[in-house]
C-alpha cells in the first residue's frame, strides 16, 4: 500500500436526505482494497435529469431516502492498493461515482484525464458521452438537418456534438433563454423559443420545407417526445435521448408510419458502433477536450463549493431559468 488508504470515519458528501430535499453529510469510507486506488475529488457533477429524477422521486426506479445522488466525479490518486496496476500517486481520474469528498476505486473504473484537460471540463465527459450515443444513434452525417428540443446540459451537448459531426443547420428549441444562449455559444445556428413560435412551421421552413433529417429530444417529456415525428422529415430519424418517466401519447400512423421514420433509444453505445462502446466514446471525448475541439464550459453554468449543492438542487427544481449545468468544487 502507498499514499493515504485508511479508513476514513467521516467522509463528506451529499445526500438525497428525503423527497425533494438534499443535505451536507458525512459517512465513513472503508480501508483501501489491495486492487483499488483512493481518489481525492476536486469536482463533481450533477447529471440534473437522472438525479432530480432520484431526488424528486419520479425516477422509474424506486429510490431509498436518505441515498447518496450523483456518478460524476473527478481527482486525484492519492492512496494506491498493493495489486493497483496502471496509475501512479498524483494522477488525475475520472470516476463514474456520487457526490463525496474521497472515493475508494477498483483501477478499471478509473480513467486517466489527459494533462492539460480541466477537471471541471473532464467532469462534463460522462455526460457528453450520453449526448455523443444520441448523434451517433442519430448517424448524423456532414450536411443533414438536425433539430434538438429540450437544451439542458444533455441536450446543449447534443446541439455541440451535432455541429462537431457537420451537421447543418442545427436547430435548438427550449423556452428558457438562459438555454437558447448557451446553445447558441456551442453552435446552435438557430435557436427557437417553443412559446413564442411555431416549432413544427420554424423547423419546415429553416430546412426547406423538408423538416430535420435527424430530431432528437433531450427534453424527457412524453407530451414533447409525441411531436418530434412532425419535426422530422420523410426517412428520417427521431431520436429519444433524454430519461422518459411516463407514458407517451403517439400517434403511430398520421406521421410516423406514413413518413417511414426511424425511431432510436439511446440507452447505451449500439454494437454496430465498434469499437467506440461507453468507453471508447468518452475517451474520444477527453481527447477532444484536450485538442479543443469539444468545449464543455458554456452548459455549466454554476460552480460552487460542494457545502453550497443543497441550494443548487434547489434552484435545479425551482428556478431552472437561472441554472444549466453545475458543478461542486470539493478542493476546500
Amino acid at each position: 500500500m502507498t499514499g493515504e488508504t485508511g479508513p476514513i470515519a467521516e467522509n463528506p458528501c451529499l445526500l438525497a436526505v428525503e423527497k425533494g430535499k438534499v443535505g451536507v453529510s458525512a459517512r465513513p469510507l472503508e480501508a483501501l482494497g489491495e486492487s483499488q486506488v483512493r481518489v481525492k475529488v476536486e469536482y463533481s457533477m450533477v447529471s440534473p435529469g437522472t438525479e432530480l429524477h432520484h431526488i424528486l422521486g419520479t425516477h422509474t426506479k424506486p429510490f431509498t431516502y436518505p441515498g447518496a445522488t450523483g456518478y460524476i466525479s473527478v481527482g486525484r490518486i492519492v492512496g494506491m492498493g498493493t495489486k493497483a496496476a496502471g496509475f501512479k500517486l498524483g494522477e488525475r481520474v475520472l470516476l463514474q461515482q456520487n457526490h463525496r469528498a474521497f472515493h475508494n476505486a477498483d483501477t478499471a473504473r478509473a480513467k486517466a484525464v489527459p494533462e492539460g484537460v480541466d477537471p471541471v471540463d473532464a467532469c462534463a465527459t460522462i455526460l457528453l458521452g450520453i449526448s455523443l450515443r444520441g448523434v451517433r444513434g442519430g448517424k448524423i452525417r456532414i450536411g443533414d438537418s438536425v433539430a434538438v428540443v429540450g437544451l439542458g446540459v444533455i441536450g446543449l451537448y447534443a446541439v455541440h456534438l451535432a455541429k462537431v459531426a457537420g451537421a447543418y443547420p442545427v436547430i435548438g428549441a427550449d423556452p428558457v433563454a438562459v438555454r437558447r444562449d448557451a446553445a447558441k455559444r456551442l453552435g446552435a445556428d438557430v435557436v427557437l423559443d417553443p412559446l413564442a413560435c411555431d416549432t413544427k412551421a420554424e423547423v419546415h421552413r429553416l430546412t426547406h420545407g423538408e423538416g430535420a433529417r435527424v430530431s432528437i429530444d433531450a427534453s424527457g417529456t412524453p407530451k414533447v417526445i409525441a411531436t418530434l415525428p412532425d419535426l422530422t422529415a420523410a426517412y428520417g430519424r427521431v431520436v429519444v435521448l433524454g430519461g422518459v418517466h411516463g407514458s407517451v401519447p403517439f400517434d403511430l400512423y398520421t406521421r410516423f408510419q406514413k413518413s417511414n421514420l426511424t425511431m432510436v433509444g439511446c440507452g447505451s453505445a449500439y454494437p454496430e458502433d465498434y469499437p467506440f462502446d461507453g468507453e471508447r466514446n468518452e475517451f474520444a471525448l477527453l481527447q477532444m477536450i484536450a485538442a479543443g475541439m469539444v468545449r464543455p464550459r458554456p452548459a455549466i453554468t454554476h460552480v460552487v463549493p460542494w457545502r453550497e449543492g443543497p441550494e443548487i438542487y434547489r434552484m435545479l427544481i425551482e428556478e431552472k431559468d437561472k441554472i444549466i449545468g453545475a458543478a461542486f468544487d470539493w478542493s476546500r
